[in-house]
This record gives structure tokens, sequence and C-alpha cells, in this order.
């Protein structure tokens, strides 16, 4: 039997070359699983099958999205940057989780901190745009939504603000919720991969790895408050806007 000193783990480029294959290997089959049970639920009348059914395609479904994670921590994407409007931004993602609002009784808020914007003039107050990848904001913000909804359980507030931090060009956006909170014994896990605690509703699967990866992407980060009342992710992004 080899020595203990024998044995090497993986270097982090082999694991994410393991990890980019296995998930595309992984993908195909589930891939033809889905194509199959939807052309089944097409077909099918019985409404017991359907439902059976139906929790098949969800379960599919969630292993292709924990797959997606996997490849995204191994092998993050480079950010496909634009200029977009933030407050455009915000509406989309309050729709994406509007009926869950609705049904667990959560109020959202949303507003701007700081003075009137100056071009031209850093440290003042955010000019509305953001210079970034859209669809990468979606999953962070999405993430960060997704866990105050599990950590409220029902009824409660969201609440988000934004400002430019001074002397500096990093958009600053922390996201506020009124639940329980977070154990101090916990805390210093929240952001590792698959670290997992229901009792606090935060730290489930890789949403706040992939949320902290996509902001140190935009020369930021993710981080959590520790001094604020409230449960407060703080999240900084780098906003350069091109010139016009």
């Amino acid at each position: 039997m080899p020595e203990q000193s024998e044995y090497h783990s993986l270097s982090p480029e082999l694991l994410a070359e393991f990890s980019a294959g296995a998930g595309h290997d992984l993908n195909n089959p589930l891939a033809a699983i889905s194509g199959r049970v939807q052309l089944m639920l097409r077909e099918e009348q019985d409404p017991v099958k359907r439902s059976d059914l139906a929790v098949i395609l969800t379960q599919v479904k969630r292993a292709q999205d924990m797959i997606a994670d996997l490849r995204l921590v191994a092998r993050p994407p480079l950010p496909r940057k634009k200029t977009f409007s933030f407050g455009e931004f915000l509406e989309k993602l309050r729709e994406s989780y509007a009926v869950q609002f609705l049904e667990q009784g959560v109020e959202w808020k949303a507003e701007a901190l700081g003075d009137v914007f100056q071009a031209g003039v850093p440290g003042l107050n955010f000019p509305g745009f953001l210079h970034a990848d859209e669809t990468q904001m979606m999953v962070l913000f999405r993430a960060l939504i997704r866990n105050s909804l599990r950590a409220l359980g029902g009824p409660g507030t969201i609440h988000l603000t934004w400002r430019m931090i001074p002397e500096s060009t990093l958009l600053e956006i922390r996201v506020m919720d009124s639940g329980p909170g977070i154990s101090k014994e916990i805390r210093p896990f929240i952001f590792d991969p698959y670290f997992s605690s229901y009792q606090s509703g935060r730290g489930l699967g890789f949403g706040l790895t992939k949320a902290r990866i996509i902001a140190q992407m935009h020369g930021g980060d993710v981080t959590l408050d520790e001094t604020a009342a409230q449960t407060t992710f703080c999240v900084t992004l780098e906003n350069l806007l091109p010139e016009a």
C-alpha cells in the first residue's frame, strides 16, 4: 500500500478540467432524459402519471443547475460587459421574484443613497448605469435574493441600497433582509461551496460562492457586514463607464 506522502491532490487546473469535462458528459444524458420526459408529458393524459413525470423533469432541471454551478465555480467565463440601466435591471430582478414575494408576504424596497451625481467626480451618487455582464449580474443578485427568501421563510422585508464609494470607481450595493440573522459560528463558512445550514437559510449549494466569484471577476467582492443590525450582504463592483 502506498505511503500517505505518495498521494497527490489534483491541482486547481486539473480540477477545473475534470469539472468541465464531467459536467459536459453528465449534461448529455440529462438532456436526453429531459427531452424524452417533455415528450411524454405532451402525450400523457393521466393526471397521476403527469404528476410523476413533472417530478422527474424538476429533478433533472435541478441536476442540470448543479452541474452549471460546478462548471461556473471551476472555470468561470469571462464577463461580457456592456452598459445598461441599473433601474431597469432591478425591475427585472424584482419581477423574477414577484410571485414568490406575494405568496410569502415579502416587501421589496430599493433606493439609491448619496449625493446628486456629477459627471467626472468620483465618489458621488451612482449615475444610473452599470458597465458589467448583465447575465452574470442577474445570477449574482438572484443568489442573494434567494438566500434572503429562504432565511425569512415567511413574511419580511428585503431592502436594497446602492451608492458610489467615495473617492473610488466602486459601486456598493447592500442587500439586507429582516430574517433571523447568521450565527457567528457559521459565518466563516458561508461562502464555501456546498456549505449547508438549513437553520440559517444561508450558504446552500453554490449560491454565495457564485455571487462572490462573479463580483470578483468584476473588480469587487461580496462580503457579510457583521456590524449591521440586519443581515446585510455588501456587493462591490468596479463601474468604469466607457467614454461616449
